[in-house]
């Protein structure tokens, strides 16, 4: 694999030169290709962009064995869970309609059924839980939509094919189910589902697929939605000409030929995964296996590590919105970006490593802390930075 060159990321901040592990998005950029494809564009920004993209649409079409009347482009797969939302909730004055989400989740989920004027149903569920049953005992005779993150944001958890398979035979075909696969490429379990058999059958279902994560394509604000060609047709009638624009367009055929430049990112995220994983186990940290491309650990006072993190030069993200304020979620980056994490963390933890963290990931050995030395920094609060301390210790 090529070597890995980290991005600089600006987005959030005005401080200079720290690593943010916060967003999920792909440590190695985008694709060269898709860069390329952008500098070949700027010369036509004057026209408009293709209405409704349909090279794009028949390049997605074809990698997903399709056809280009299933597929519809969105400004970001959230603008097509929007046109999902309306579409199964609106028009019901008299009694309004009922949308199921199993929570921790996409905080988004909320919102949208909430300005479409649905009734939201939250089912709460463990870490990690299989939430289909519980949904599925959810469901009454108002029930039109369920949006399930599979893997799940926060906690990167998927669901296993006979256990969907088993759902969508189950559920009424008044209510559609939509499918947030934004993470679907980071996916390596052999058990997880395929959504895809799922559709060709047939079912009432919508998948989402985004080009901001394996992709690294965050900020052109591109994704998809695959189903059938009714309800792709119904959906279509909600969308504006031109909701996605040429950069995004080019940007996005370059991005989903260039299998290099996705294999290393799968690659790289693999090895950033299995890394942290015996890190985190060798840390006694509690943490949620994942088949995405971040881990959601629970540290104690959430925020007191948010800050702890920040005065070493390292943004994670804190979880208090997801009502989940003893965790913190962290994205998976590059080597020695996992590195410098772990050595944050250690130092939170007031434990050291053998041999240093100069080591290549992959060699890495860290000491079994006492069970002691683990609970005391967990279990009393870091002291809080002040904001001029942590400017400074970002710059460095």
């Amino acid at each position: 694999m090529a070597e890995l060159t980290p991005t600089t990321h600006t987005t959030h901040t005005t401080e200079t030169s720290f690593i943010d592990l916060s967003a999920n998005e792909n440590p190695l950029g985008p694709s060269p290709k898709a860069l390329r494809a952008i500098e070949q564009s700027l010369s036509g920004l004057h026209r408009y962009p293709e209405k409704d993209g349909d090279p794009l649409r028949d390049a997605l079409a074809l990698q997903h064995g399709l056809n280009r009347e299933q597929l519809l482009l969105g400004n970001g797969a959230t603008e097509l869970l929007e046109f999902a939302a309306r579409a199964c909730l609106s028009h019901h004055a008299d009694e309004p309609a009922e949308a199921l989400i199993a929570t921790p989740c996409f905080i988004p989920y909320q919102k949208v059924i909430q300005r479409a004027g649905g009734t939201l149903v939250s089912i709460p569920c463990s870490l990690g839980e299989d939430p289909l049953d519980a949904l599925l005992a959810a469901v009454t005779g108002r029930t039109r939509l369920i949006i399930l993150g599979t893997p799940n944001n926060p906690t990167g958890s998927t669901i296993k094919q006979t256990s969907l398979e088993r759902f969508v035979a189950a559920l009424p075909k008044q209510v559609l189910l939509v499918l947030d696969e934004a993470y679907i490429e980071y996916i390596d379990h052999p058990e997880c589902a395929d959504s895809l058999r799922l559709l060709a059958q047939g079912h009432n279902l919508l998948l989402l697929r985004s080009l901001s994560k394996a992709y690294g394509l965050a900020g052109l604000r591109i994704g998809y939605a695959l189903g059938t060609t009714a309800l792709i047709d119904q959906l279509n009638g909600q969308r504006q000409h031109y909701n996605t624009n040429t950069l995004a367009q080019a940007a996005a055929l370059a991005a989903i030929a260039d299998q290099d430049h996705l294999s290393a990112t799968l690659a790289n995220n693999r090895l950033g995964r299995d890394y942290l994983d015996r890190a985190f186990r060798a840390l006694g940290l509690n943490f949620l296996p994942t088949q995405a491309n971040f881990f959601l650990l629970e540290v104690g006072d959430g925020d007191a590590w948010v800050q702890g993190l920040a005065q070493q030069g390292i943004r994670v993200k804190p979880m208090d919105r997801y009502l989940l304020p003893h965790h913190i979620r962290i994205s998976i980056g590059l080597p020695h970006q996992n590195q410098a994490l772990v050595a944050a963390l250690q130092q939170l933890l007031h434990i050291r490593a053998e041999p240093q963290l100069n080591q290549p990931c992959s060699r890495l050995r860290i000491q079994q802390p006492s069970q002691q030395s683990i609970q005391q920094p967990i279990q009393q609060p870091i002291q809080q930075p002040s904001q001029k301390k942590t400017q400074q210790r970002l710059s460095a």
